[in-house]
Parts: structure tokens; C-alpha cells; sequence
């Protein structure tokens, strides 16, 4: 049973400390008064500050900050916990403020999955008791099944990622201005370095070799606490060897059936099953996401091969050799995960034409097309420009567009054919116009 003393202690500690400075993220957190705030995504990538954004808006509403209740779940203080502790807590807290029985009391639960059978405890009180609940996950079966089944539409849920190239430019004091050839070069030189930096918080003012370290130690952590301990894993060998294909062969297709005959040439035992499991595993900890081909047939997205997206780039350059990770690969990989800032997952596909030629993006919303993006990083070749552009002008055909984007690294460019508009803009452009 937890120790009664040690939550009156976490209590009064956080009640008696300042709040961190925090950085506004860009997401639009505003939820109605009868449901539960979830908040989601990978480890490290602020979701407990944007618990303290809440928190400081709360404050300046002139709600007091004993009526706010903030436990982090993965305080070494309260472990082992059991959703029975769940309500030891509650009921401690109004051990110590009593009057608030009769007020809203503001409820903010950091990483709560770690408690099993959590969700009874949240839909009791939520029925039950006069509280705004917060919750915060690093799994996202919190948002998609647990959710989804347990709280029965009780819930918003709000994912967050690493920072975008916008919030890297914001958080580095750098105008997002374009016009001027002054504020053009400072936004270059910023998203060379987003590039190959990455975007979780922590490592903005690393230097490169403690950002190499602490990267390391954040897919340590997803890779032991979030896959091996969660799913009792045993194979570790072979978890960890898919952990490095995926990171080395970011943004390229990615077969199950390919990968299980390459590891038993290599003498690894194990099923088709097991990879399928554990793919999802890692989509699951937002480690990865995999992204299936646009189809109206199931069969056909299940023939076809899915492409793997490490959730930022920065864990890439991280966890693999300068030799061995393509540029290329990077910036297909940042713009799926701005796509994902703006559209949810199921909404994301790569196109095939009738040929067989690939495009990268398609997104389709409330059974309309809004996207469809090429990732080139250069398009001076021309050889590769003929290319590029040839399958855009099929696919927008195929799909009865008038507009296309091709996404590049540096350059910039309009390509009309007849009625067909391809729109050529670096990332830089493109992702600062997406969040504006």
C-alpha cells in the first residue's frame, strides 16, 4: 500500500515550487468541461510541460494551486502502485484541503498507464467527483485502445511530438522571415541543423556529443521500459537488431516477410508473428510509424508493402552512422511527421500509379484528397527532375488533381504542364506554411 505520508510530501512540494519556464507549444489544447484531456506521445517530447502550460493558464484564471492535484506517476516514491492506490491519493489530498470537497479540483495524471486497470479509477471520478482530468501517456494505446474502449467517448486526445522546424526557429529566436535575404539565410542555417538535429527539447542546446548520448539513452529507455519490460519480451537480441534496421533503413519500404527470411539466413529464430508483434510494438511507444499504400482494398494495403518513419530524425542520425543514413531519407521522414502534426495517421498513404511509379504522401480527409507530395531532396539532375515530375503529372491524372507538391531541400520552383500545377519548395518553406 502506498505510504500516505510520502503523497502528502508530493503534494505539498509541488504546491510550494515554482513552475518551470515553458515553451508554448504549437497545439491547440482547448477541450470541453466534460471530458478528460489526454495527452500523448513519445517520451521526452514535453508532454509534462505542456501538463505546466495548463497549469499556468489555470493560474492565471485565478484558480489556486492548492486545487490542483499533479502527480507524475513514475515517481520512485510511489512505486509499486495499484489502481487501489489511485484513490488513497484522492482521498490524501482531501486530507489536506478538505474545503476544496465542495470545488473543482484540477487533476493532472503524468504517465498513468503505468497503473494497471487506471481507467476504472478515471471513469469512477469522472462520474463521481467534481474534477477536470488530465492524463498523459508515452504508449499510444492510451489514445487508441485503452481509450477508446475504457473511457467510451469520456475523452479528447492530443498528441504531441519533438518540435516542429516552426518551434525550433521560435525557441531559437530565429524570425520566420523569408522575405529579406538576412532573414532567409538564418532560417537555412537553422534547418540544416534541425536536419540532423532533431527536435526533442532536451537536446536544442546540446552539443553534438551529448545530444548523440542523450538520444541514445531515450531509445534505451523506450526500447527497455515501454517494449522489453511492458510486453515481457525475451528475444532481446532480436528486438534490438529490428530497432537498428528500422533506424538505418528510416523512410524505406519495409516487409515483414523479407525481414523473417533475412534473419533466418542470419540463424534467428523466431515467428512471422513475433515481427508483426513487434512492429507494432514499437508503433505503439511512437517510436516508428508505418505507413500503408492508398487502397480501397484491405487485400491490396496488405500485399503491398508498408514504409517506416522514425518519429524524429534526430533519432536517426543519433543511432546510426554518418555513412549509413541518406539525406534523403531525413527529410521524407520530417515532413511525414509534419503531415502527422496536422493529420491524424490513418489518414497518411503513400500512391502507387498504374505503372508503378511511387509518390510519397497522399492525404486524404472526409473523402477528400488534400495532398500529394513528392520528397526529392535535389531535383539538379535532370534525368531525376524527368523522373520526379513524369510520375507527379500520373498520379495527379489518377487522382483527377489540378495541384502537387514536390518537396526539396534547397530548391524552389512552379512546374505547369496543361491544366497540372507542381508547386517545387524547400522544407523550410513548406513546413513554416504548414503551421502558420
Amino acid at each position: 500500500m502506498v505510504n500516505k505520508q510520502v503523497i502528502k510530501e508530493i503534494i505539498t512540494n509541488f504546491h510550494k515550487r515554482t513552475l518551470p519556464h515553458v515553451y508554448r507549444r504549437k497545439i491547440n489544447l482547448s477541450c470541453p468541461e466534460n471530458k478528460i484531456r489526454s495527452i500523448v506521445g513519445i517520451r521526452r517530447s514535453g508532454k509534462t510541460f505542456t501538463f505546466y502550460q495548463l497549469i499556468k493558464d489555470l493560474l492565471k484564471q485565478g484558480i489556486k494551486k492548492e486545487r490542483i492535484l499533479c502527480i507524475n506517476f513514475e515517481d520512485e516514491r510511489l512505486l509499486p502502485l495499484n489502481v487501489a492506490d489511485l484513490t488513497i491519493i484522492f482521498d490524501t489530498y482531501f486530507e489536506l484541503f478538505p474545503l476544496f470537497k465542495n470545488k473543482k479540483v484540477y487533476l493532472f495524471f503524468d504517465e498513468i498507464q503505468n497503473i494497471s486497470n487506471w481507467e476504472k479509477f478515471i471513469r469512477r471520478i469522472h462520474e463521481s467527483e467534481n474534477v477536470e482530468i488530465n492524463i498523459t501517456g508515452s504508449s499510444s494505446k492510451l489514445m487508441s485502445r485503452e481509450l477508446a474502449t475504457a473511457l467510451r467517448g469520456r475523452t479528447l486526445s492530443y498528441e504531441i511530438f519533438p518540435f516542429s522546424f516552426e518551434e525550433y526557429c521560435e525557441y531559437k529566436n530565429i524570425p520566420s522571415d523569408l522575405n529579406s535575404s538576412a532573414g532567409k539565410a538564418l532560417i537555412v542555417s537553422a534547418f540544416d541543423k534541425y536536419m540532423f538535429n532533431g527536435g526533442f527539447p532536451e537536446i536544442l542546446n546540446c552539443s553534438e556529443e551529448f545530444r548523440i548520448k542523450i538520444l541514445q539513452e531515450y531509445i534505451n529507455l523506450i526500447l527497455y521500459k515501454e517494449l522489453i519490460d511492458r510486453y515481457e519480451i525475451r528475444n532481446h537480441s532480436l528486438i534490438k537488431y529490428l530497432l537498428k534496421f528500422l533506424l538505418i533503413n528510416n523512410a524505406n519500404p519495409f516487409s515483414v516477410n523479407k525481414f523473417y527470411n533475412d534473419l533466418k539466413s542470419q540463424g534467428y529464430r523466431c515467428s512471422k508473428e513475433t515481427l508483426h508483434n513487434y512492429l507494432s510494438y514499437f508503433e505503439d511507444s511512437y517510436c516508428f510509424s508505418s505507413v500503408p499504400v492508398f487502397a480501397e482494398s484491405l487485400r491490396k494495403k496488405q500485399v503491398n508493402y508498408r514504409k517506416v518513419y522514425c518519429v524524429d530524425h534526430g533519432l536517426v542520425t543519433a543511432m546510426t552512422s554518418s555513412l549509413s543514413y541518406n539525406t534523403g531519407g531525413l527529410l521524407e521522414s520530417m515532413v511525414y511527421n509534419q503531415l502527422r502534426r496536422i493529420f491524424h495517421k490513418e489518414q497518411i498513404n503513400y500512391y502507387k500509379t498504374s505503372k508503378g511509379e511511387e509518390v510519397d504522401f497522399i492525404v486524404k480527409e472526409r473523402g477528400i484528397i488534400r495532398e500529394l507530395i513528392q520528397v526529392c531532396e535535389d531535383l539538379t539532375f535532370p534525368d531525376t527532375r524527368k523522373r520526379e515530375v513524369k510520375s507527379m503529372i500520373r498520379a495527379m491524372e489518377e487522382l483527377a488533381l489540378s495541384d502537387a507538391t514536390i518537396i526539396t531541400r534547397y530548391e524552389r520552383e512552379t512546374i505547369s504542364q496543361g491544366n497540372k500545377t507542381i508547386r517545387i519548395v524547400p522544407f523550410y518553406v513548406w513546413s513554416l506554411e504548414k503551421m502558420a
